[in-house]
């Protein structure tokens, strides 16, 4: 572990400039909605269109906004308010939240905290939400983990998801925009209902996760690792100090710890001989194919010359991960898997069940990522680096 003089130095070295208490996320970035309708759930809220004032403090209107070739249609229910480059629902108390539904194409409710900035670029509407920092991570915490996990694990996912926040805080930005509400960034549906979440959110408030580089970690994560992460070169190809291979019995009798997939002899043999070149008339080898047992985390399958990576064959099968044994019954070839996603970074199932444990954040935090120190960005500005 790093001695406290050097923890005073990494705290120097990642910039406060990182440090952002709002955010701009674009909101249903995967539809591309033509219409949506707006209404207000609490707090008070003003209207403008090109940085004009177009109505008074309203806490009760229902607003519909539809996009034209590069222009926006603003309407109540009573009348229209003209169409604008550029619309604004902006709050003037800071506990205020609207209603947000698409009505082309038609999607649920969701709710929202904070400002809604709605545009026309290249004749596609654009709906970005300008919230708070910590209602943010509250509400992806929320539709990355669900509503009945464990306190402990909700503080992980709440450090991991700031993490990537200010570590990825300009991904979008020559789009305007931070981050978008999808699996490219982060999933983001609205306000959490949970307010066990939001406790957590606040209860780590400005925490943040570094490694011994002195960068803010990758945080990624994976639903199930199947009993073993994975190094992130073996995925990626880019090797990292944090995101390092760990034998993990903790989610080994989780919900997505097994998996299996049958396909036919003649397909796998096909399949091998005709993408992979594989040797399949060659009997020892072909024998191998048919049955082969991964113990442990690879890379590649069975025949080492040929370096078949397992990442190609799980796309190609669309297998639930990597970490899968061969076995053949009869006609059929039987992939034996183990664990769901990538494998590289924090195993949420495992995380889970530690918290369920009475393991602390800390604890999960430092048992799945390697040589990470938890700073609080607050505290950053008052440390001055020794000569």
């Amino acid at each position: 572990m790093p001695d406290c003089k050097r923890i005073l130095r990494l705290l120097l070295f990642v910039s406060v400039s990182a440090r952002c208490s709002t955010v701009d996320i674009r909101l249903m970035s995967d539809i591309k909605p033509a219409a949506v309708i707006c209404s207000i759930v609490s707090g008070k809220y003003v209207v403008y269109g090109d940085d004009r004032r177009i109505t008074d403090t309203i806490s009760a209107a229902v607003l519909e906004f539809q996009s034209g070739k590069d222009s926006v249609l603003v309407k109540t229910l009573e009348k229209k308010l003209g169409c604008y480059r550029k619309v604004s629902l902006v709050s003037i108390i800071s506990a205020s939240s609207f209603k947000l539904k698409s009505i082309a194409p038609a999607t649920s409710i969701r709710i929202y905290d904070g400002d809604l900035q709605v545009s026309v670029e290249k004749e596609i509407m654009m709906l970005i939400n300008h919230v708070d920092l910590e209602k943010y991570v509250a509400g992806v915490v929320e539709a990355e983990s669900g509503t009945i996990a464990e306190d402990e694990f909700y503080k992980v996912q709440s450090i991991l998801c700031r993490t990537y926040v200010l570590a990825n805080k300009n991904k979008h930005l020559a789009e305007g925009f931070n981050l978008c509400d999808q699996v490219h960034c982060q999933v983001y549906r609205g306000k959490t209902k949970n307010p066990r979440i939001f406790f957590a959110s606040n209860e780590t408030h400005d925490l943040v996760v570094v490694d011994n580089d002195l960068k803010l970690i990758s945080t990624t994560f994976c639903s199930n690792c199947g009993g073993q992460t994975v190094n992130s070169e073996d995925v990626w190809g880019k090797p990292s100090s944090s995101l390092k291979s760990v034998k993990d019995s903790f989610c080994l009798r989780m919900p997505h710890a097994r998996w299996e997939r049958h396909v036919s002899v003649e397909d796998w043999k096909n399949y091998l001989e005709l993408k992979h070149k594989f040797p399949v008339n060659d009997s020892t080898s072909f024998s191998s194919a048919l049955n082969n047992n991964q113990n442990g985390r690879m890379v590649y399958f069975t025949d080492k010359n040929l370096k078949i990576p397992l990442k190609v064959i799980r796309t190609d099968f669309q297998l639930k991960s990597t970490f899968f044994s061969v076995m053949q019954r009869n006609d059929s070839v039987i992939f034996n898997g183990r664990g769901y996603g990538h494998g590289v970074g924090l195993c949420q199932e495992g995380a889970m069940n530690m918290a369920k444990l009475g393991y602390s954040y800390k604890e999960i935090l430092n048992f799945y990522y390697r040589n990470i120190n938890i700073i609080d960005l607050d505290k950053m500005e008052f440390f001055k680096e020794e000569d």
